[in-house]
């Protein structure tokens, strides 16, 4: 079995409170994983530890903060996009987006930026009754200043971070 990686931008504070509690309730309510926040920046790294977290550095270097804004909640028949908010797709997080592609040479993949809030195997009824419940609009934003590389997998309560990575 292959190691996988992600890198993810992560809300802090109040925003980031606000989400974890949300997902706590969501994955008590349906039987789900418990995970952090996080809009993903790049997923299923595959490379060595020590060459993802090179390139997750020089990926850093440079950038500069930038605001992430929460729009509508949306679903998908795919157990890592059960329910999620739709992050807008600003110049900032798509040019980060694709610089991260370059620098993993990942160019193929499709990004649609999103935070999650449930993971799973639902009916569709069901992601529409959790939607009516928490509302469709979560217009939040939060500030994005850094990086972090996460160890994920299929089981999600494997997944820790491994490193973060402040932009400048």
């Amino acid at each position: 079995m292959r190691t996988n990686y992600s890198l993810w931008l992560m809300p802090t504070g109040e925003v980031y409170n606000k989400f974890s509690d949300l997902i706590r309730r969501l994955a008590r309510e349906h039987n789900a994983p418990i995970f952090k926040p996080h809009v993903t920046l790049l997923g299923e790294l595959t490379q060595p530890e020590k060459d993802i977290i090179s390139k997750t550095r020089q990926l850093a270097q440079g950038k500069e903060p930038f605001p992430i804004t929460l729009k509508t909640i949306d679903y998908q028949d795919f157990y890592f996009k059960a329910l999620f908010v739709k992050a807008e797709e600003t110049e900032a997080l798509l040019s980060l987006n694709n610089c991260a592609k370059e620098v993993f040479g990942m160019q193929n993949t499709v990004y649609m930026p999103h935070l999650s809030l449930l993971y799973g195997d639902f009916p569709q009824v069901t992601k529409e009754r959790i939607i009516e419940e928490i509302g469709i609009n979560h217009d939040t934003q939060f500030t994005v200043n850094n990086i972090h590389l996460f160890k994920t997998g299929k089981q999600v309560n494997t997944w820790y971070e491994v490193k973060n990575f402040p932009f400048g």
